[in-house]
């Protein structure tokens, strides 16, 4: 049986643009979110809930770890649902009142260490949103009270 325990979230983003060869284009764009949530232990699988305020409303947050693959999936101002799995591609969508761009993820690298106490999440991934190309870093941390 799964339980929920508090916890502890920490997550940052780097995104860099890219130019048409790959290559970093200008600034790296950083974002990190803080806040209060709760992680549930069910086997091999770990999921983290957890809400934040934003400048367009809330946004209530579900990250799925199971395995090697990583799900991330908003609902609120902001709408995604993003997978993540080592080699393969994703499609989704991602509305921001009143815009909607199609997202295209190729996942490079997902590196899960996790147990029941907390851990990290890192993954390295490339998106493609409303056309323009991304490498983004994204690095999740969790740790129970």
């Amino acid at each position: 049986m799964a339980t929920a325990f508090p916890c502890r979230v920490r997550i940052e983003s780097t995104v860099d643009n890219l130019d048409s060869l790959g290559l970093t284009v200008g600034d790296s764009e950083r974002t990190e979110e803080k806040a209060d949530g709760y992680l549930m232990n069910n086997g091999d699988q770990y999921t983290l809930t957890y809400s934040v305020k934003g400048e367009g409303g809330d946004v209530y947050s579900e990250i799925t770890v199971d395995g090697g693959a990583v799900r991330v999936k908003r609902q609120g101002a902001v709408i995604s649902d993003f997978y993540f799995k080592e080699g393969e591609e994703h499609r989704s969508l991602y509305t921001v009142s009143p815009y909607k761009f199609e997202v295209t993820i190729k996942t490079g690298r997902v590196r899960p260490e996790l147990d029941a106490h907390g851990g990290r999440v890192d993954i390295l991934y490339r998106m493609n949103i409303g056309g323009a190309d991304k490498a983004v870093r994204m690095k999740i941390w969790m740790q129970t009270s």
